[in-house]
């Protein structure tokens, strides 16, 4: 009985060594996996910083730091689309989600015949590939003459917020007390009061979530601005710096003597524009990666 006793404690121990091992190399194997990962951000870094004929020298670290590549980067071309890009980005991150969380209050709080349907409907467009309706909505654009403007790149956005945010809106309010509305109601509110003052506020988890994932998609968005965005004033960030990478498109600069210097044609003027267009979604992802997990469980699980 007393060996049996003395025993067990040990055995304890093997266990939690064990499981402290398991920790161990596990955490190790991420670690390794993050800095793999992270090997083309840091190249793009350090040929960033090398000077014009290094940087195409094929090295991997610099010689000397050239911080002025960044300055140099920062052409009035670049400042333009950088333009362009925000007012895309602040609109849409404004209309997306509100008027997905709108459309959601209609599906979970207003009940009408045939919601359900509809709501199907709108589910079934996710299984749509997007490439079906871009010809059809090119066709549409060209005819209103919104070829060269940022309209393709806003309307859309406002017009429903898309089916996924829908449906994770619409999941997040169905977990709200119908009773708050009703009593809301009591008081002498109507349907808009009540979106606003109550299911707008209480969703704001949600709401977070697709404002986070709306700025990624369209800060980094490549093929809708390449559709119908051809004249170089009207490119956003990440389609001039796409057509300055594939060499279709030169930055200019003037000095004071009025001299052309050709910026854009060597790599590290190129990488230091990548990095511009790297920062923002860096700095978003570390401020709210919680509220990126928190807006996956709560729309996948709640409901």
């Amino acid at each position: 009985m007393s060996e049996h006793v003395a025993a067990a404690p040990k055995f304890k121990t093997n266990s939690k060594a064990k499981q402290r091992a398991k920790h161990a190399g596990f955490h190790i194997a991420l670690t390794v996996l993050s800095l793999i990962f992270l090997i083309p951000i840091f190249y793009m870094l350090s040929v960033s910083l090398m000077g014009e004929v290094e940087s195409g020298s094929g090295a991997f670290l610099p010689s000397e730091i050239h911080w002025e590549n960044y300055a140099l980067a920062l052409n009035s071309s670049f400042l333009n689309w950088f333009k362009n890009s925000l007012i895309v980005v602040v609109v849409n991150i404004i209309a997306i989600p509100l008027s997905a969380s709108f459309t959601a209050f209609g599906f979970t709080r207003c009940k009408f015949k045939g919601s359900g349907v509809l709501f199907a409907v709108i589910l079934c467009t996710m299984m749509v590939p997007a490439v079906v309706s871009q010809i059809p909505l090119y066709v549409i654009y060209v005819r209103i003459g919104w070829l060269n403007t940022l309209w393709p790149l806003i309307v859309p956005g406002i017009l429903g917020g898309g089916a996924g945010n829908i449906f994770l809106a619409r999941q997040f309010m169905r977990t709200i007390s119908p009773t708050m509305d009703e009593a809301a109601v009591i008081d002498g509110a109507n349907r808009f009061q009540v979106f606003f003052w109550i299911y707008l506020p209480l969703s704001q988890p949600i709401i977070v979530y697709m404002m986070i994932q709306t700025f990624t998609g369209m800060w980094n968005d490549v093929v809708t601005p390449l559709l119908y965005l051809r004249r170089e004033d009207s490119y956003t960030l990440a389609l001039g710096i796409y057509n300055q990478f594939l060499g279709a498109y030169t930055p200019t600069m003037y000095d004071d003597a009025g001299n052309v210097t050709v910026v854009g044609t060597f790599p590290n003027i190129r990488m230091a524009t990548g990095m511009y267009m790297l920062i923002p979604c860096a700095i978003v992802f570390f401020i709210f990666q919680k509220q990126l997990i928190d807006g996956v469980q709560m729309g996948a699980v709640k409901g």
